[in-house]
């Protein structure tokens, strides 16, 4: 059950693992294209204020209505252009940061996680070493017990040794009263047979 709990753990970890390499890279993927983003628009910008400072110049220098006229719907299309760009990279920023809070929240997630699940472990290996020095206390009892009830059965051994030994004695000396008895009716027989005769 422990082994299990672990390997799942792991293959979690495993995975936030990944997630978390799949989302630093996306981040450092949008973190490149916003620079390069920011920088195109600044060069835009830079233009787009050299372009005004060229309509500024000519009509100073008074080049004509015309040239004036027509330099006017190109610069509403280069501003148009970079506010559509600027809204692109305000996008793509926002998308950043979405990212960047998810994956900020992946982490965190995965730290309370570990912190649980580190807990959760302590507590069940400190349950296992309450259980373990339960059954050690009960294992010394035991044989405690056991050591007790071994002598009861030495004390036993010898009283049963002892018992066939007074058996036998008590067979032997049954034997020797029973051969006297025999000796002393065979004594008495001819006695009785002496006074009869």
């Amino acid at each position: 059950m422990l082994e299990d709990s672990k390997s799942a753990r792991r293959d979690d970890n495993l995975e936030n693992s990944l997630k978390n390499h799949h989302l630093t890279e996306e981040k450092t993927n949008l973190d490149a294209n916003y620079d390069k983003l920011v920088e195109h628009v600044n060069q835009l910008l830079n233009a787009q204020e050299e372009r005004v400072l060229d309509l500024s110049y000519m009509k100073v220098n008074g080049h004509g209505a015309e040239s004036s006229s027509s330099a006017v719907p190109v610069m509403k299309s280069e501003i148009e252009k970079k506010e559509a760009e600027i809204m692109e990279v305000n996008g793509k920023y926002s998308v950043l940061m979405n990212l960047a809070e998810a994956q900020g929240r992946v982490i965190r997630t995965q730290k309370g996680n570990h912190l649980k699940e580190k807990e959760k472990l302590s507590e069940e290996n400190y349950n296992l070493k309450l259980q373990i020095d339960k059954l050690s206390k009960s294992e010394d009892k035991l044989n405690d017990e056991i050591v007790v009830l071994n002598l009861h059965i030495d004390g036993l051994k010898k009283g049963i040794e002892n018992l066939i030994k007074r058996r036998d004695e008590l067979k032997l000396h049954i034997a020797d009263q029973l051969k006297a008895l025999e000796k002393n009716q065979e004594k008495l027989k001819m006695i009785r047979d002496i006074l009869d005769g």
